[in-house]
């Protein structure tokens, strides 16, 4: 060989050896990449199976008490010290002050509306959908709801809501606007409304006998669908006060029946919930303190 090419060629061979060690060592970083990501899935699945496993359990006793007095000014309903520095700390707010305006997502446990056929309790849930999107553009949106009991939080609910559900059973809108006033007038003069108040206001307000009982079952002030905010933090071998995941989820507490399956414990803890989701910081995610008007605490 020429010796004029030895030296280009030893630097080729140099080259190549280390284009093969770079993706050797590629190679074992993607694998090392993945395998920390599985072993990071797999911890944060059965975090999340942990988490919803203490939140059930602490339903399941506290859906034999007054639920309101167990959830503090601030939200929080309970806290949960663990080994290592880490601590779970959940809140719950009344999430039954809007409207169910899809039928599909019609959950049944809600004593007051036992009296209709679910036929027609889907039914009511798509009429209030339709008289939301009448009353204004995204009033569908911004009153209602997807999931839970038909019923709805009379002591929290707004006029607008109000209204679009009585027209849903009444479709008569000067008898539903008196009505509402009225209804509206009674809550905010009440602190406590019983079944036979909101008879009576139905009756002066035009309805016949029909849609006096039906328009009644339509409120609650037992409301059992609430949304869920739990926050687990604690050191993460970098930051000593991180937090380990934020979860967010909506629930049913059957309140007013003891023999449900639900609070005798004979449920799995996934049938307490309608939703469950892990939130990042960003869209989406509403820091923890941050409620709106379904605050659920003591008043």
């Amino acid at each position: 060989m020429n010796r004029g090419y030895v030296m280009p060629v030893v630097v080729l061979l140099a080259l190549v050896a280390s284009l093969t060690v770079a993706v050797v060592l590629n190679r074992d970083t993607v694998r090392a990449s993945a395998a920390n990501a599985q072993l990071q899935s797999y911890i944060d699945d059965h975090r999340e199976r942990g988490l919803r496993e203490v939140i059930a359990l602490w339903l399941q006793f506290s859906a034999k008490q007054e639920l309101e007095d167990l959830i503090a000014d601030n939200g929080v309903a309970f806290t949960v010290d663990y080994s290592g520095d880490r601590t779970l700390t959940v809140w719950f707010t009344q999430s039954q002050s809007t409207a169910l305006v899809n039928p599909a997502g019609l959950e049944t446990k809600q004593p007051t509306t036992e009296i209709m056929p679910l036929e027609r309790q889907r039914e009511i849930a798509d009429l209030v959908r339709e008289h939301l999107e009448i009353a204004g553009p995204g009033y569908s949106d911004r009153f209602g709801r997807q999931a839970g009991p038909l019923a709805v939080n009379i002591k929290l609910a707004p006029p607008e809501v109000i209204h679009a559900m009585a027209m849903a059973v009444v479709a008569n809108a000067e008898i539903v606007d008196v009505y509402t006033a009225d209804l509206v007038r009674l809550r905010d003069s009440e602190d406590e409304i019983t079944r036979l108040q909101l008879l009576d206001v139905a009756r002066d307000a035009g309805l016949n006998d029909d849609e006096q009982s039906e328009v009644t079952a339509l409120w609650t002030t037992i409301p059992t669908l609430w949304n869920v905010r739990a926050e687990l933090t604690g050191p993460d071998g970098v930051i000593r006060e991180a937090t380990l995941g934020r979860y967010e989820a909506v629930v049913v507490i059957p309140r007013e029946d003891e023999t449900d399956p639900l609070v005798s414990g004979s449920e799995h803890a996934n049938a307490w919930f309608l939703d469950w989701k892990r939130l990042d910081d960003g869209v989406g995610y509403t820091p923890t303190g941050s409620f709106g008007p379904d605050q659920g605490g003591k008043e």
